[in-house]
């Protein structure tokens, strides 16, 4: 009895949580006629077609938001890694002078940030404006993460770096060889957690790009979706046949695919590599 509801409650969550899903990738294949016919919810396309994806590469917008997207993640995220990994190293070691005003200031920095207008103005005073540059070093290192890769740090036993130190190893080489391999599970995570906000963000790239060839994927989802027009460029009006053009939330629907698709493609590796770490980071006692 008990079996039964648990899978009927799960069975209805679950499609609950698909329905749209189902519904965002369903528009994006529909053309403009369909749209019109069947009043705009649609969840099982007739005549399923690729004519929103094909206008979305046609041009050259999306594909250049698309790279810069790809490219500001990759970036991103393997600078966030190597600076926080190694702050985090430095504000692990037990014996450093200066430690505590060293960890003084990052916790400052975890309850107060320096706020929209000084950070621009420091963006642009440092020459980053409408460059890569200023979505990816204004968020090199984040202090929470600091703060968990050095309690994870602490958390290796001390014997452990004894050993090391005994055998010759230097400081390089012991988080090198040694912290790092240990701490795969946080390093895994919080790289993640980082990519996904390297992905979705749009806000810095509305205040610091103005070039629209280094707009980000999510700033031209952000665009139209507050309706700004965009959409004619990728949909242009001299086609008359409604059964080749797409509507508006069509592309919509297109963009939030591409936009959604490459995360979905990445997780499992990571959630693989949560696994791999865990076991590799396991200390038996």
């Amino acid at each position: 009895m008990y079996q039964g509801f648990a899978y009927t409650v799960l069975t209805v969550v679950t499609l609950a949580s698909l329905i749209p899903l189902i519904y965002v990738v369903s528009m994006s294949l529909v053309n403009e006629k369909e749209w019109i016919e069947r009043g705009g919810f649609i969840l099982l396309p007739h005549s399923p077609t690729l004519l929103a994806y094909e206008r979305l590469f046609k041009g050259d917008i999306f594909p250049h938001a698309l790279i810069v997207s790809v490219i500001r993640t990759i970036l991103g995220t393997a600078l966030m890694l190597t600076m926080t990994t190694i702050a985090g190293y430095i504000v692990s070691r037990r014996a450093l002078p200066g430690r505590r005003a060293m960890l003084f200031a990052v916790l400052i920095t975890v309850l107060f940030n320096g706020g929209l207008i000084p950070t621009y103005l420091v963006v642009r005073d440092t020459h980053l404006l409408d460059s890569i540059w200023a979505l990816v070093i204004p968020g090199l290192i984040d202090s929470w993460s600091v703060l968990v890769i050095k309690q994870f740090f602490e958390n290796i036993p001390s014997e452990l770096e004894e050993s090391a130190q005994m055998d010759g190893a230097g400081e390089i080489v012991l988080m090198i060889r040694l912290m790092l391999p240990m701490s795969k599970p946080v390093i895994a995570a919080i790289g993640l957690f980082t990519a996904v906000f390297h992905w979705n963000s749009w806000f810095d790239a509305l205040i610091y790009i103005k070039d629209p060839h280094l707009q980000p994927l999510q700033l031209i989802m952000r665009n139209m979706f507050a309706n700004v027009n965009i959409g004619s460029q990728m949909n242009p009006s001299s086609v008359l046949n409604p059964t080749q053009r797409v509507s508006m939330e069509s592309l919509k629907m297109a963009v939030a695919v591409v936009g959604t698709i490459p995360i979905l493609c990445v997780y499992p590796f990571i959630q693989k590599h949560f696994t791999k770490g865990m076991f590799l980071g396991a200390v038996k006692g």
